[in-house]
């Protein structure tokens, strides 16, 4: 299992520990990996004190410092640091439920998976975003599909997933350095996957809980990353060895369909449900970045306190 964290010392101890009480699982097999990517090495200590409190459970826990900006370095540092042919990953403000990783083992197994994703599920710190469908919505990774099931479009992401070295990890850096701040390097990974032939499952059983701060319950978080995501989206075209110009130009019309039909129900709803309209919001902001996708104008998603992982398209 790999942990990449970043200055989250207070949400990767809970992480880690929900690593460790994986059930239906021999524990010593399983070698838990976290991948430090601050330039300080904030989370030695906190590993370190884990990987002691651990050994009796017979489970090996390893520290591996990143200090190279970007998301992307740390996946990296990750896989090569792994020694199992199989690799998972979750992140450091998730906490799994106890069956997940066995969950996403028989998967793979069944199914003869390169990658296996799973569900993610928000716990909020405020109250109110927990009540909130804006909220829950935003925040909920679930394609509602069948286990076996080959993931849709946009349902993969590394904040919940197994995926088989020997044929996921064909170049030395999988995980593309040049998306590190910006983020979609997991979205171009799977890309890469499929697009030689590889089989990306969905596991609906195998569940993560991801940790909500205050400061990620904003309106403007909100639509900063959706802008982002979508600008990333459109990027994704380019991608293979010949650009994909027909799905580029189909996207960019569903951008201009975006904002002409979500432009006005966001002012029209702002009147009598605001949750409503923050939803209709995320979709204008959706449209706008399929619209201003071009590389130079993408904007940071990691390398600072606030990266968070990735939203829907």
């Amino acid at each position: 299992m790999v942990v990449v964290t970043f200055y989250r010392e207070q949400f990767l101890r809970r992480t880690l520990w929900s690593c460790l009480a994986q059930r239906d699982i021999d524990l010593g097999e399983v070698e838990l990996i976290a991948v430090d990517g601050s330039p300080t090495g904030s989370a030695r200590d906190v590993v370190a004190d884990i990987a002691e409190a651990a050994r009796p459970l017979g489970a090996t826990v390893r520290y591996v410092h990143e200090p190279r900006p970007g998301i992307s370095h740390s996946r990296n540092a990750g896989i090569h640091a792994a020694a199992a042919e199989l690799v998972v990953f979750i992140d450091d403000d998730e906490e799994a439920e106890p069956h997940w990783l066995a969950r996403l083992v028989d998967c793979q197994a069944r199914f003869n998976a390169d990658v296996v994703v799973g569900q993610v599920y928000p716990m909020f710190e405020l109250d109110r975003a927990s009540r909130d469908p804006f909220w829950r919505w935003y925040f909920t990774a679930d394609s509602r599909q069948a286990t076996g099931e080959i993931a849709r479009w946009g349902a993969p992401g590394t904040h919940n997933c197994l995926i088989v070295k020997r044929t996921c990890c064909v170049v030395d850096e999988p995980f593309d350095p040049a998306l590190g701040l910006t983020g979609g390097e997991d979205t171009r990974f799977f890309f890469g996957v499929a697009a030689r032939g590889g089989k990306v499952v969905w596991c609906a059983d195998a569940i993560i809980n991801e940790f909500v701060p205050a400061a990620r319950s904003r309106w403007s978080y909100a639509l900063h990353r959706q802008l982002r995501e979508s600008q990333l989206h459109m990027q994704a075209f380019f991608w293979s060895g010949r650009p994909n110009i027909k799905s580029l130009a189909w996207w960019t019309a569903i951008g201009f369909g975006q904002i002409a039909v979500y432009a006005p129900l966001t002012l029209l709803c702002a009147v009598f449900d605001r949750s409503l309209a923050m939803k209709c919001s995320t979709k204008l902001a959706g449209g706008i970045g399929k619209l201003f996708w071009f590389p130079s104008l993408t904007l940071i998603g990691y390398g600072d306190r606030t990266a968070q992982p990735a939203a829907r398209v």
